[in-house]
């Protein structure tokens, strides 16, 4: 009998970040998938208004990001989180302790003007675990144009901070 052994495929722009630097492998030793980490980002004091925003999202909407620098209208709520809290709550749906129907792989640092932030925090809100979070989307904020123009005006960046790549086992 073969023994089985672990395969986990990176997409493309992983295998960059991970060679780049940009992303560290962190798995530990028998781990049924591959996590590929960054710190967020240290905002200098000329940055105070800036604002760390995450989001978790799957391949699917990962890929229109990635493809177009806009986050596509799929999702009704669309969440988006800030500070460390926020991350913490985004990481919570890789790490199985929350569920979403998009099967999320990666959150997603958006550096964001604290003003437009605080802008759309007041239009909508809601307390989640440990956080607060905005809703983009058409049932939530409806402030997803909004978003997409200031990322493609470069308002706003992001980046990658933390991905779970499943197993696919090979014989």
């Amino acid at each position: 009998m073969k023994k089985k052994k672990l395969k986990v495929r990176l997409l493309p722009h992983e295998v960059s970040l991970l060679q780049a630097g940009e992303l560290q492998d962190v798995t530990h030793p028998g781990a049924s998938s591959k996590w590929l980490f960054a710190p967020s980002t240290a905002l200098e004091k000329e940055e105070q208004e800036k604002t760390l925003c995450y989001r978790h999202m799957g391949d699917v909407e990962f890929q229109v990001l990635l493809a177009s620098n806009q986050l596509p209208d799929t999702q009704p709520y669309q969440t988006l989180t800030q500070g460390q809290e926020g991350r913490a709550y985004c990481e919570s749906y890789l790490r199985q302790a929350k569920y979403v129907d998009t099967s999320p792989t990666t959150v997603v640092e958006f550096i964001s003007p604290s003003q437009l932030i605080n802008d759309f925090y007041s239009i909508q809100s809601k307390i989640e675990d440990g956080t607060i979070s905005h809703g983009l989307g058409n049932k939530a904020g409806k402030t997803l144009p909004r978003f997409n123009q200031a990322l493609l005006e470069g308002q706003i960046t992001w980046r990658i901070v933390l991905v779970k790549r499943g197993k696919q086992w090979a014989v």
